[in-house]
């Protein structure tokens, strides 16, 4: 093929090397080598008849003289003499140079073919000087390539993680259902107080239970379909304010205050629905990750041409590394299982996504006991 194309996927982009650029440029290298050589050689070569023609003036030739001959017909036929080595000598320059570009070529197919074959290892290719630049980029693209495969290595670890726990969690909110309506069942002169208490917690379960079959049906959508945006003019303030309301009951069952300092007519360009999604992801995790008896702080306010929301709770202080990971999918901020909160660990990756795709930016710090959201997006002019 005229192309070898190595791809990295995932976050990840598209590296190609064309075989016939890098052939071409090879070509282009080696013509101007050899033809720099066959002016340096004419050049030579010209300086040598010119010497060697000054010294035989400065004799006198006898016809008995072994040398006679040859002098006497390089003299009259100096040009065809000249044409005729000068050939010879791109002749061999060409054999030369196509040798080279040929050993050139045979040791970058061998560098290619090994970059999938030996990709546990860490030593870099060497190709002969010339090739710096071609050894250069087929070095950038196997770290690339080691560096993405690893990144999808830990990926579908995280995912196959994911389902092992998820089965685990969908068992015992359904174990749960069913043991309780067994009850009921069985029970012939159950106390209404009693059924009544088995039927909440039988309903509790099963919302849990349709909670984590959702989060399955998400990972597909994440991962399958590709989002577009439905832009609309919306007031980032009112917007918020509206979803803090909708939690409301969330926050009295962890026993959590709010406070809210809004600026006026926070004017942006956004999808709605999608915006949405990214404020009840932030929120729930602010929900989720704060201590009981706590405070959720939120901010929006204008930072000269820019609308900005911040989101502060109280909670465990996430370690750095942790922290570095906090947007990637399938990622939990908690290692242990948590089947009344824990999620699939997608909510705040796909919020990034939303909102990269509004050309603004979501970013988190932790420090003191003390996590903070920032979303910043361009305002509506």
């Amino acid at each position: 093929e005229s192309q070898i194309t190595l791809r990295l996927s995932g976050e990840w982009g598209i590296v190609s090397m064309n075989k016939e650029n890098i052939h071409q440029k090879l070509i282009r290298k080696m013509l101007f080598r050899m033809a720099m050589s066959c002016l340096v050689f004419a050049s030579v070569l010209v300086f040598v008849l010119v010497v060697a023609y000054l010294i035989c003036e400065q004799r006198i030739w006898y016809g008995d003289e072994l040398l006679y001959p040859f002098i006497t017909f390089v003299h009259h036929n100096l040009l065809v003499c000249f044409l005729f080595i000068m050939l010879v000598a791109v002749l061999a320059f060409s054999f030369y140079y196509i040798r080279r570009v040929t050993l050139y070529m045979s040791d970058i197919l061998k560098s290619v073919e090994t970059i999938y074959s030996d990709m546990a290892s860490d030593a870099l290719f060497s190709l002969p000087k010339p090739l710096y630049e071609v050894e250069r980029q087929l070095n950038a693209i196997r770290t690339d390539l080691r560096l993405s495969q690893e990144a999808a290595k830990d990926a579908e670890q995280r995912k196959n993680d994911l389902i092992v726990y998820m089965a685990h969690d969908l068992k015992t909110p359904l174990t749960s259902v069913i043991g309780y309506l067994t009850l009921l069942k069985e029970e012939q002169e159950i106390s209404p107080k009693l059924r009544e208490k088995y039927e909440t917690i039988a309903l509790k379960k099963a919302q849990r239970l349709e909670e984590l079959i959702n989060e399955f049906f998400e990972i597909t959508r994440f991962n399958l379909s590709k989002m577009t945006l439905e832009l609309s003019e919306v007031d980032l303030s009112k917007m918020i304010t509206q979803m803090v309301y909708e939690f409301l009951p969330l926050f009295k069952e962890k026993d959590l205050t709010w406070e809210l300092n809004a600026s006026p007519e926070l004017l942006v360009e956004c999808d709605i629905y999608k915006m949405e999604r990214v404020f009840d992801n932030l929120l729930k995790n602010a929900v989720n990750y704060s201590y009981e008896h706590t405070c959720i702080e939120i901010e929006t306010y204008e930072q000269g041409q820019q609308a900005v929301l911040v989101i502060r709770n109280h909670g465990k202080t996430i370690p750095p590394e942790k922290l570095e990971r906090i947007f990637e999918q399938f990622f939990r901020m908690e290692s242990s299982r948590n089947s009344s909160s824990g999620g699939a660990g997608l909510g705040l990756a796909i919020a990034k996504q939303i909102v990269e795709l509004h050309r603004g930016t979501l970013t988190c710090e932790s420090e003191k006991e003390t996590i903070t959201f920032r979303l910043v997006m361009q305002k509506k002019s």
